[in-house]
């Protein structure tokens, strides 16, 4: 029987079109993938289902969830559905918590709404969805605020506020998207878990292929706010019939063309490095005590080479890049870029400082919105000490945006006007408006759908060539860490624990680290390539 049907839903806000005839279904202990690039319309049906729309938006065709339809429901009827009939865990877990309030106040609060029980058995009940979620109280308090908890932790919490009243259906919205590659297969693990112990149907939306082709068992193609195909999630990679659906999928295994080859000179070297934070215990009498983020890193990376550097969150890999960049001074150690220290006495040196750039995961959020691109892109002249003016400076501006395959008169527009592929190609072109020779991409592809990413990355690539550039690649994604770079270290605990060429590390990892990390990544099937 199925729990969600959904059959020619059309979807208009302010007479634009965003969902067309879109039909698909969910039955018990079924797991349903959607897959679409962003504006596909994937968390467009997800939200319909919820009738969680904006103002303006009109619905036409069928929605029936467990014998509702839900068009016809009015809002108190939908209130009451939302939570006891279906579930929803959102992509970012800390904007979908609230801050100034406990996890287990939050989990309670579910229950509150729908039942008429003390507050006592609520947090009772509270406790027991947390614990099915893996977070059991001895371990996590109820007392706990979601700033003390880490990434996958708090999508835990996510979870567990959708299955606390147990519902019939399970909508998952990009559920691991910024997740490290251990801490994804955990909770992808934990809601196949769920699925089984209680026979509800989930629908899982996704960019990523292989995450959905590990766990699926029917698989729905969006594209443009249309389903161009679906299909059993056995057959479908090696039975694909639209061009979409190829382009999607060979953009996920994409690797980009590299002429040029690393020179055997090292641009940076890093010897011994160790960074120790001090921790300050709360209270009159509190002690502090020291904790090492890194821990005696060595590693060279040489002209014009891609280096990858991969961990879970809380190894090590951003306070390295803090201290590479010069942003925080290390204890020990030498950190050096082309044989001159990246520190003077207590001070980052300015001269070696201007030849290292950095792009960040986030581009929209690293940029100034009231700024507009030409005025973003310039920010690094702080670290010149004649900085361009005039016209030498709109010059510089229109060869960086013209480098990265955007037009020069872009730089007159503001970053909202751009999608996300733009964006990271304005930070990509901020990085470059000062020539360095280093550039360190934190995350930088993470939150890309994979043509974009691959695009991305073809950029990247054509850039080294062009320019020698060299790369400190970090990400949690294996598969782009193993597409793009030379060599690959592996961080755990503040300590590099393996390292060599990329390939070699993936095809025959030495340390158990490594080989649960690559265990970890979601794969495509073998038949798909």
């Amino acid at each position: 029987m199925s729990l969600l049907v959904i059959e020619g839903l059309d979807l208009e806000i302010h007479g634009a079109p965003i969902l067309k005839g879109v039909s698909l279904s969910v039955s018990a202990g079924q797991i349903v993938g959607v897959i679409g690039e962003s504006g596909s319309g994937k968390s467009m049906t997800a939200f319909a289902v919820m009738q969680l729309l904006p103002d303006g938006a009109e619905c036409a065709g069928r929605i029936d969830l467990g014998g509702h339809e839900v068009l016809t429901l009015s809002e108190a009827h939908l209130r009451e559905m939302r939570g006891r009939e279906v579930g929803m865990v959102f992509q970012e877990p800390m904007t979908a918590l609230n801050p100034i309030r406990t996890i287990g106040d939050q989990v309670a609060e579910t229950i509150l709404i729908h039942e008429r029980v003390s507050r006592a058995e609520a947090m009772t009940r509270a406790a027991e969805a947390l614990r099915r979620a893996e977070l059991p109280n001895d371990r996590f308090p109820l007392t706990r605020y979601p700033h003390e908890l880490s990434g996958g932790q708090r999508q835990r919490v996510v979870i567990a506020m959708a299955i606390a009243l147990r519902p019939k259906l399970l909508i998952a919205d990009e559920p691991t998207t910024a997740l490290d590659v251990t801490t994804q297969a955990q909770i992808l693990q934990l809601l196949k878990r769920l699925v089984q112990e209680d026979g509800m149907g989930l629908l899982l939306i996704s960019h990523d292929l292989a995450v959905v082709a590990d766990m699926a068992d029917e698989i729905v193609i969006m594209r443009r706010g249309e389903v161009v195909e679906r299909g059993a999630a056995k057959t479908l990679f090696r039975e694909m019939q639209h061009p979409y659906s190829k382009a999607l999928l060979a953009a996920s295994t994409h690797v980009p063309d590299r002429v040029a080859e690393p020179q055997e000179a090292p641009l940076l070297q890093v010897r011994e490095v160790v960074r120790d934070y001090t921790i300050h215990a709360s209270g009159w009498w509190g002690k502090t005590h020291t904790f090492r983020a890194v821990k005696g890193v060595s590693f060279d990376i040489k002209r014009g080479e891609s280096l990858g550097l991969v961990g879970e969150s809380g190894c090590g890999k951003s306070t390295l890049t803090r201290a590479i960049l010069g942003l925080e001074e290390v204890q020990s150690g030498e950190i050096a870029l082309d044989g001159k220290p990246v520190f003077t006495g207590h001070h980052a040196n300015r001269d070696i400082r201007r030849r290292m750039q950095v792009v960040f995961q986030d581009p929209y959020s690293s940029f100034n919105p009231r700024w507009k691109v030409g005025r973003l892109i310039c920010e690094p002249f702080h670290l010149l000490d004649n900085p361009p003016k005039g016209a030498q400076r709109a010059d510089a501006i229109a060869e960086a945006l013209e480098s990265v395959g955007l037009r020069s008169d872009d730089q007159h527009k503001y970053i909202h006007e751009f999608s996300g592929g733009q964006r990271q190609r304005i930070a990509i072109a901020r990085a470059l408006i000062i020539k360095p020779e280093l550039i360190i991409l934190d995350e930088a592809v993470s939150a890309l759908d994979v043509s974009v990413r691959a695009q991305v990355l073809d950029l990247l690539a054509d850039l080294s060539d062009r320019f020698g550039l060299s790369y400190l690649f970090i990400s949690h994604d294996l598969s782009v860490v193993r597409s793009i770079t030379d060599r690959v270290l592996v961080m755990k605990a503040g300590e590099i624990v393996e390292q060599g060429p990329t390939e070699a590390v993936f095809s025959t990892p030495q340390h158990e680290y490594t080989k649960e990390l690559i265990a970890a990544a979601p794969v495509l099937p073998a038949d798909a390539a």
